[in-house]
Order: structure tokens, then C-alpha cells, then sequence
């Protein structure tokens, strides 16, 4: 998406054409004392080799400077209106155009997510992101990828995501998360590797592939990763043992994209002089949501908590409720 080397012939081509637009208007107000309008008329009736009719009768130099203007002036403007309508048929214009668009909405993002690589599982990715309503930008070598995937309003650069200028152009010094699902692990290692040097804050997904890449990707900055083969794995085995408890997990959705939703909530937005405990946020009542889980500041997770259980700062809780429930809850602590 990049300007090609054929926008930028177009670009040399414009500037000689207003160059020599430039000389032949200077040149006409000189030997002429044309005013500008009428100077800017020659100009364009001599570059285009349409034929003039002079504004007023040439004195000395007029006639020799015409003959100079056409002399110059022919070879450049057919080689710029051929350069100008081979990237109107090829689409070269439009992609240009398109690229500066897409370029100008990234750069207007803050706390978005950058999904490197769009296969599979980057898609899932997305999909996940959309329902949230969490801007992300997509980073992949191949365009046609993204193609099939809402091309509408797709955010997306082609390019090696290891790449600074690239990593730059999706804006990773405002970003605050990175995902890297390439389909190589060691490609997912040099972008965590890079995308950690440039913003050491974000927060990093990693696709693994082998078992003795997690810890290396984890060494170099990723902040979790995930083994979709693993995944996979395990998730039809839980089919095979327990159907019914994995179809009801299948249910729900962290997101806005189920009926019924688990969502988190850090406890700074929310602890208050007189919020102690659970129980004084009185969540059931006011929002129909159900607490089913507490992450203590130091990462310890306690299912199912008690009314009683006390809240600390840098911890968490999370709720169980429906779209309306989810919506309603984050009306009240908005």
C-alpha cells in the first residue's frame, strides 16, 4: 500500500508540468508585461499544443520565448498525460489514495490492538475485537487477505510486521496491545522482539507453535502466549468427556457478540470510600449481573467469591450477565 514506483513517476511528471507552467507564465509577464491571467492563458494554450489565439500582438521576445516554450514543453506534457492515464486504467491511483485514506484514519487511533498476521487465527482475532468494539489495526504481507474480510472498513497495512516503519505506520507507540500470530514461530519472536524495543509497555499476545518456543517468547517480551494446536486438542477432548458442559461454555462469550457475556472489571474504577467489600457494590440488584469470579493484586483467583470477600486496589472482578445486564453494568461504573 506503500506510494509505488509508478505514483511516484506520476509525482515527477506533475512537477515538470508545473514547471514548465511556472517558466512559461514568468516568461510571458517578463517579455510580454502580460497581466498573470492572461499570461497563465498563453501558457496553457502553448504547453498543450492546442493552438492559441494571441491575447495581444508579440513584440521582440514574446515569439522567441513561444518557440522555446514549445520546443520544452511537448516532450513533458506526453510523457506526463501518458503517466496520468496508465495509473487511472492500472488502479495505481486508487490504491495510492486508498493508502494515504486508511493511513490517515491509524493515525488518529490510540489504545488500539495490532494484530500481526491474518491468517486463521488472526481473523478469529478480529472477529473477537469487532464484537468488542475494540479499534484494531491489521499488519500482513499479502493483501488478498484481507480482502474477504469486511474490505470496508478493514484498517490494514501490507508489510513485514517485524518491519519498524511498519510496526511506526500502525501506530505501536499508541498502541496497547500486540498480537503476533504468524504462522512461524520465529517470525512471532522477531516481532515481539521488536515490538517490545519500540513500546516496552504493550501488552503482547504470541501465537507458539513448539512447546520450547513459548518460553522464549515469553523471555523476549510477550506477555502470554497461545498454542492453537493445544487448544484445539484439548477442547475436542472436553466434547468427547463432557458435551453438554462444553456446549453451554460454548454459550458464552468474552464480548458483546453472545446473549450471555463474561465480562472484567478493574476494581480501581470503582473502589469508593464506601465500597469494602462485595457485597456494598450490590451488582445483582442494580444490573442483574452475577459476580462468578475475584483476581487478588497478587494474581490469585477465588471462583465464585463471597459477598464478604474484601476489594483491594489492582484487583479484579468478574461478572456474568447478558448483553442488556453487561450494557447496564458498564452505564454504572462508566
Amino acid at each position: 500500500m506503500r506510494p509505488t514506483l509508478q505514483t511516484r513517476k506520476l509525482f515527477r511528471a506533475l512537477w515538470l508540468l508545473a514547471l514548465i507552467n511556472i517558466v512559461g507564465v514568468l516568461g510571458y509577464m517578463y517579455f510580454e508585461d502580460y497581466s498573470f491571467e492572461d499570461a497563465l492563458y498563453m501558457t496553457i494554450q502553448t504547453v498543450s499544443t492546442v493552438g492559441f489565439n494571441e491575447v495581444q500582438p508579440f513584440t521582440g521576445g514574446g515569439k522567441y520565448f513561444t518557440i522555446f516554450l514549445i520546443l520544452t514543453s511537448f516532450g513533458t506534457f506526453a510523457y506526463g498525460a501518458s503517466i496520468i492515464v496508465q495509473l487511472v486504467f492500472d488502479g495505481s491511483l486508487a490504491s495510492y489514495y486508498k493508502y494515504y485514506r486508511v493511513q490517515g484514519k491509524i493515525d488518529k487511533l490510540e489504545n488500539h490492538v495490532i494484530i500481526c498476521g491474518f491468517g486463521r487465527n488472526g481473523k478469529q482475532v478480529a472477529r473477537k475485537l469487532q464484537a468488542y468494539k475494540q479499534p484494531f489495526v491489521v499488519v500482513d504481507l499479502q493483501e488478498e487477505k484481507m480482502s474477504s474480510f469486511d474490505p470496508g472498513n478493514l484498517l490494514y497495512l501490507v508489510g513485514n510486521a517485524s518491519a519498524d516503519e511498519i510496526l511506526k505506520q500502525a501506530g505501536i507507540g499508541r498502541a496497547k496491545a500486540l498480537v503476533a500470530a504468524l504462522h512461524q514461530d520465529a517470525d512471532n519472536l522477531f516481532v515481539v522482539v521488536t515490538a517490545n524495543q519500540m513500546n516496552p509497555g504493550l501488552y503482547m499476545v504470541s501465537r507458539a507453535n513448539e512447546e520450547s518456543s513459548k518460553t522464549k517468547l515469553v523471555a523476549a517480551g510477550a506477555s502470554s502466549t497461545v498454542m492453537p494446536n493445544e487448544v484445539g486438542g484439548a477442547h475436542m477432548a472436553d466434547h468427547l468427556m463432557s458435551p453438554d458442559v462444553v456446549e453451554f461454555i460454548d454459550h458464552l462469550s468474552v464480548g458483546g457478540s453472545s446473549q450471555t457475556n463474561i465480562e472484567e472489571i478493574l476494581v480501581n474504577d470503582i473502589l469508593a470510600e464506601n465500597t469494602q467489600q462485595i457485597s456494598d457494590l450490590d451488582i445483582r440488584k442494580t444490573t442483574g449481573c452475577t459476580v462468578i469470579g475475584y483476581k487478588t493484586e497478587n494474581g490469585h483467583y477465588v471462583i465464585n467469591p463471597g459477598a464478604d470477600v474484601k476489594l483491594t486496589p489492582n484487583s479484579k472482578l468478574f461478572v456474568l450477565g447478558t448483553t442488556d445486564q453487561i450494557v447496564k453494568l458498564q452505564q454504572l461504573f462508566s
